[in-house]
């Protein structure tokens, strides 16, 4: 009896850890399981990095964009919209950054439901909230390495407004080496004196400028051209000009 009152706890004892450890089994196993589980649903969801032509616009992915006098929305087409920039005399519409903005070309479809715009500034079809970005969009950028030569290469030829004859305009402080200046102080406010362009040549650049135009100002470097809506006053020495 007093065996049977020994080896009775002790069996008991052993039955109950017996039953701790595969309690504990289980217990791993299952921890197993949802290690398992945690795992493959990380697996399920992965890292994504925003598209290279997604990605917002910094000043080296914008340089070799060129110049759109007229603004993103007056172009009509894929390759022009991929290769230009906004070159609006204006900093902002509605709030939103305009002047130097690379295009979004916005897949073939209006950018806005209610518009007929193709192509648009970056800010005005990413950064607006009161505007859905299409399902499917690109911006123009640089990630290929071109630079303002190779897209004025690929560009297709822009239709200029109604030349005037190059006889109409005169230099100003002598023109070469001269910026052109006029009556608004430059950087007031956000409503500038001239649109830019990007051009091939100084004729080019003339070309742009109508029968509204009151000069014009160009950089061949990096064929740069200004298309100025208000009379120049004068000019201001800066090296690389005309």
């Amino acid at each position: 009896a007093i065996l049977a009152q020994v080896v009775w706890p002790s069996s008991a004892f052993e039955a109950s850890r017996l039953a701790a450890a595969r309690s504990a089994h289980r217990f791993a196993e299952a921890m197993t399981a949802m290690r398992l589980l945690s795992a493959a649903s990380l697996a399920a969801v992965p890292c994504l990095a925003a598209l290279p032509s997604q990605r917002p616009p910094e000043e080296e992915n914008t340089q070799c964009l060129l110049y759109q006098g007229t603004g993103c929305q007056s172009i009509k087409d894929k390759a022009t919209c991929l290769t230009s920039r906004d070159g609006r005399a204006m900093d902002y519409v509605e709030g939103h950054d305009t002047r130097s903005q690379p295009c979004v070309w916005c897949g073939g479809v209006p950018c806005e439901p209610t518009g007929n715009d193709l192509c648009a500034s970056y800010s005005w079809v990413v950064r607006n909230p009161a505007v859905q970005p299409p399902a499917s969009w690109i911006s123009a950028n640089c990630l290929d390495g071109r630079d303002v030569d190779e897209s004025l290469a690929r560009a297709k030829s822009r239709p200029a407004p109604a030349a005037i004859s190059p006889d109409a305009f005169e230099p100003v402080g002598g023109g070469t080496d001269q910026a052109c200046r006029g009556a608004r102080p430059e950087g007031l406010g956000t409503q500038w004196s001239y649109s830019i362009w990007s051009a091939k040549s100084l004729e080019e650049c003339m070309a742009y400028c109508d029968e509204t135009c009151g000069g014009v100002e160009y950089k061949h470097a990096d064929h740069y051209c200004e298309i100025w809506h208000e009379s120049i006053t004068g000019s201001a020495s800066e090296p690389g000009f005309a």
